[in-house]
């Protein structure tokens, strides 16, 4: 008799309190990242905050970067003044402890407009943006990447005004390229992505140069450019050692740690929770992507970091992205 009594309320609550509260629960987060303007205060009355943000992801530093990009350029045309939140609510640079309390945002960058969350916690007109992501950049399209398209410049200009680097993100960078690089060194940088994609094919991304053709390429523009020095961006092992095999001790790169192709995409593994504090990560990653837009010249496959490095790009003196297509449905392979 217990036993239907309990069978009979577990299913009640199953399908009516409990759904119930799920229902509301997924309703009020539906809201909560909806658009939607609140009042904190009587401060600031002549200014219109917003909010730039983006639903609990586990995207790394340079999807952040861009999508928050995007946002602020929504707030400026509607005559807003953007503040960066990475403070309120999950993202992997931010530690659990720290939600609520540190703005992930200012680890590494400073404020669009220099106005952080705490100063304006009592304004009157808060808009806080949507937190779906926005349009993206065409990504695959390297006419975009390259600037032929003539779209590039606009977002360059842009990223270059709002994405500033706070003091202590660019001191590291500085240090980093002052062991690097000694006065008069000529830099190619090479941003070339992993084995995952040259061996999984995924269908609808870039097609990816093989390893000998980007180091042919490299070999070329480093002969007509006159450099000396290849900065070197990539997260596969196999491609590191074919590198220093080829170019030997011309060859520098900033990071620690490369991953050895086995199966599966290569970002689940670079991202694994029992990797290194993620706020090392992200100023890893930054601080290559900061060194490549710097180089003399720039040779890559079409990827995200392609895109970063381009928007960050104050010019190259010559620069060479891989057209190769895109992968179809026939080559997928899957990451196995």
């Amino acid at each position: 008799m217990h036993g239907i009594i309990y069978r009979v309320t577990s299913y009640v609550y199953r399908n009516t309190l409990l759904k119930a509260y799920r229902g509301y629960k997924s309703h009020r987060e539906e809201i909560f990242w909806k658009e939607h303007m609140e009042c904190h205060g009587k401060q600031n009355p002549d200014k219109t905050f917003f909010i730039v943000r983006r639903t609990s992801t586990y995207s790394g530093l340079l999807s952040l970067m861009m999508t928050h990009l995007m946002r602020i350029d929504e707030a400026i045309k509607r005559g807003c003044i953007p503040v960066v939140d990475m403070q309120n609510n999950f993202n992997i640079y931010l530690p659990e402890d720290g939600i609520g309390k540190e703005n992930a945002w200012e680890y590494y960058f400073e404020q669009p407009m220099n106005y952080g969350l705490k100063d304006i916690r009592k304004s009157k007109n808060i808009l806080y943006g949507s937190g779906d992501v926005p349009e993206a950049f065409p990504y695959n399209d390297v006419k975009f990447a390259s600037g032929e398209s003539g779209e590039l410049k606009y977002w360059q200009e842009l990223a270059q005004k709002y994405i500033r680097l706070n003091a202590k993100t660019e001191q590291h960078i500085h240090e980093l390229e002052t062991q690097l690089f000694a006065p008069g060194d000529r830099v190619i940088g090479v941003k070339c992505r992993g084995t995952d994609y040259l061996r999984a094919k995924p269908e609808g991304h870039p097609r990816q140069p093989s390893v000998e053709q980007i180091i042919c390429k490299t070999e070329e523009v480093m002969r007509e450019q006159k450099c000396n020095k290849i900065f070197l961006a990539t997260e596969d092992e196999v491609i590191y050692a074919a590198f220093t095999e080829h170019f030997k001790d011309a060859v520098v790169t900033n990071k620690k740690e490369y991953v050895h192709y086995e199966k599966g995409p290569i970002g689940q593994v670079v991202y694994r929770e029992d990797t290194k504090e993620k706020y090392l990560e992200g100023l890893e990653y930054l601080s290559q992507i900061i060194i490549l837009s710097r180089c003399d010249c720039f040779v890559a496959g079409l990827t995200s970091g392609t895109i970063g490095a381009m928007l960050l790009t104050k010019g190259y003196e010559y620069s060479y992205i891989f057209d190769l297509g895109l992968y179809t449905r026939e080559e997928y392979n899957g990451f196995r």
